[in-house]
């Protein structure tokens, strides 16, 4: 009896059970068929920020980026970056590129305008994007790590290594992106460089266009898997919104470039040798303070040799000790040539938009040598000579007495009329001439060097 109740409340359980599990096949069966999957939803984006990499890419650009990328998620709007560069630092493009994988946000890297580039490390930043346009009359290419500023002071065992790292860097960029790995490998072995009409034939971008709208209608209705997230690009009507760098951050752009920098320091170096040619002035030397701080700024972002900077350092004491010493421009010259040899060493990598250029070098030190030859040295000079006005002035010149000296009495002298003491308490009578030996207040302290008595 017992049994038999068992075995039914059984049956209804599995009964219970089959029915459970047909009814949620046929419900997510229905949700498929639906496209209602809450996994395969669509974000939908009509809304896109607009910021630009324009120059060398250093530190202050790769936090710029930042900023854009994190305003674009925040507001739920794609991010289009515009692109010309020559190349720039291999740790400022990295962080800018993990920065565009990892954001939950579409990114589009677009080299405009015609005539720009992506050379370098703007080719890994093509590679980083969801979305990669070029406008025609472009080009791309270049990214050996010699042109990422990788090669300071490195042996040929240690490049190998730096571009295949490099290699396995963009590799993974294309595979994650489905563009043409094996021309990214040839673009840093070889620095092979093509233009926009070739890339797009071997996948390396996915549009061309004239133009950031002509860019935005093309993707109109295209889907992107980024984050676990589906991205669906509306651009029927869309906005635009351009995000610019600060005041602060484009002047930081400014100064890392490698020919201001270096003018910034020479500026610097001018204000301090002027300032011991003028002591007591104040205002060159701290001008000159501020420029070489912005200068050594600059020189920390950039590949530095500082065997370099020391030899310019050893250049400004050599100035300022032949100005001081008065040897007659001998440290001068070995400054001048401290000055040469130091900025030619100053930037270390063979990479060419991070050089100093070298007429900028040859023309800076003959500008240094004719301002430290002629115009500190006659400034100097002058502040070396004895003063010629003044009551300080008069020590040294003569006099005529005009009234008798017992011993004190009144001279002539500079056209001046002036109360006088006999330096030895002597008499010395109207008519004699006399040598200023000092000047206390309005009383002049003389002494007799002839007597013509006209009394």
């Amino acid at each position: 009896m017992y049994s038999y109740k068992i075995i039914k409340y059984l049956k209804i359980f599995i009964f219970f059970l089959i029915f459970t599990a047909v009814f949620l096949f046929f419900i997510g069966l229905s949700s498929n068929l639906s496209g209602e999957d809450i996994s395969q939803s669509f974000i939908e984006i009509n809304e896109f920020y607009i910021c630009k990499i324009d120059g060398i890419i250093d530190p202050t650009l790769s936090n710029y980026i930042s900023k854009c990328l994190s305003e674009a998620q925040k507001e739920q709007a794609a991010l289009l970056i515009i692109i010309n560069t020559p190349g720039g630092l291999e740790s400022s493009m990295r962080e800018i590129a993990l920065n565009i994988i990892n954001t939950p946000t579409p990114v589009m890297v677009y080299v405009y305008p015609e005539g720009a580039r992506a050379a370098s490390a703007g080719v890994f930043i093509v590679y980083a994007s969801d979305i990669a346009a070029m406008s025609p009359s472009t080009s791309i290419g270049a990214a050996h790590p010699v042109n990422l500023g990788s090669d300071q002071g490195v042996t040929e065992e240690q490049m190998d290594k730096i571009v295949n790292d490099s290699i396995s860097f963009i590799k993974n960029l294309a595979s994650l992106n489905d563009r043409n790995g094996q021309w990214a490998e040839k673009a840093i072995r070889e620095s092979v460089s093509i233009t926009s009409e070739e890339a797009i034939e071997i996948n390396v971008i996915n549009y061309i266009a004239s133009g950031p709208d002509e860019l935005l209608k093309k993707i109109d209705g295209i889907t992107i898997e980024k984050q676990n997230l589906t991205f669906k690009i509306s651009t029927k009507e869309y906005l635009t919104k351009t995000i610019e760098m600060s005041f602060i951050a484009k002047f930081l752009h400014i100064i890392t470039n490698p020919n201001i920098a270096y003018v910034l320091f020479i500026l610097g170096l001018f204000g301090i040798i002027y300032e011991f040619s003028q002591p007591g002035l104040g205002v060159s030397g701290a001008i000159g303070v501020i420029c070489i701080i912005l200068g050594l700024y600059a020189f920390s972002v950039l590949p530095t040799n500082y065997a370099g900077l020391a030899l310019i350092v050893v250049s400004i004491v050599l100035f300022i000790l032949d100005l001081k010493l008065n040897l007659g421009g001998i440290l001068s010259l070995a400054g001048i040539a401290s000055l040469i040899i130091g900025s030619f060493m100053l930037i270390d990598t063979a990479a060419p938009f991070l050089q100093i250029a070298k007429s900028l070098i040859i023309g800076i030190s003959i500008v240094v040598s004719v301002f430290l030859i002629i115009v500190i040295r006659a400034v100097y000079k002058v502040h070396r000579k004895k003063p010629v006005t003044g009551s300080i002035g008069m020590v040294g010149t003569i006099g005529i007495v005009i009234e008798n000296l017992n011993p004190e009495g009144l001279i002539k002298t500079h056209g001046e009329i002036w109360k006088a003491l006999s330096l030895d308490n002597k008499t010395i009578k109207k008519g004699n001439v006399v040598k200023i030996i000092s000047v206390e207040g309005l009383l002049i302290h003389v002494m007799q060097i002839e007597n013509t008595d006209q009394s």
